[in-house]
């Protein structure tokens, strides 16, 4: 396994996520129920998983040790890359501060309109980093050092989130798929 096919695996609970909080969106605008518990457990899969974890690995670990290597074409990516990750965590801000004031509504405005703008910044973010980013780090990046960024990328899981969390939070994607992606 490389790296890249980590944070790709990683990329696809982060999709699904994406997809959970589109319908969770929808289900608001409509007028649907729409658990607060569901809420705070979609923003902390957003805090720990996507931030904590997935971010961590990137900013840490993979993008410095491309630009240490100088593999062309990455810099301005990776510039680019790391300000999306701050613009989601501003996304992220905004959307944990209305859900833990419990201030919205049944049309809940600014849920909608922030988790609508992260579900798209996401989505092109990961589509940037798989199509754009990833091919270079497998192309230049040698076994060893992919090795190495593997290790790292344990440890985060580890150290950063905890021995089994990252479990966890795959079973409750897969909880909130049942309910909110009922047809999917």
């Amino acid at each position: 396994m490389r790296p890249t096919d980590d944070l790709r695996e990683e990329h696809r609970a982060v999709e699904l996520m994406l997809e959970i909080l589109d319908s969770v969106c929808t289900n608001i605008e409509s007028g649907k129920s729409v658990e607060q518990e569901h809420l705070e457990k979609l923003v902390e899969f957003m805090r720990i998983f996507v931030d904590k974890c997935h971010h961590t690995k990137e900013e840490a670990h993979l993008f410095p040790e491309m630009v240490k290597r100088e593999i062309p074409g990455t810099g301005e990516l990776i510039d680019s890359l790391l300000k999306e990750h701050n613009q989601a965590r501003e996304y992220v801000g905004r959307i944990e501060k209305t859900v833990s004031g419990k201030e919205w509504d049944k049309k809940g405005s600014g849920i909608v309109e922030n988790s609508r703008a992260y579900i798209q910044l996401l989505a092109q973010h990961i589509e940037k980093e798989n199509n754009g980013l990833f091919p270079k780090a497998d192309a230049y990046l040698d076994s060893g050092v992919q090795k190495e960024l593997l290790d790292s990328f344990e440890r985060v899981e580890d150290e950063e989130i905890g021995a089994g969390k990252h479990e966890k939070f795959h079973l409750l994607l897969h909880e909130l798929k049942d309910i909110y992606l009922k047809s999917a």
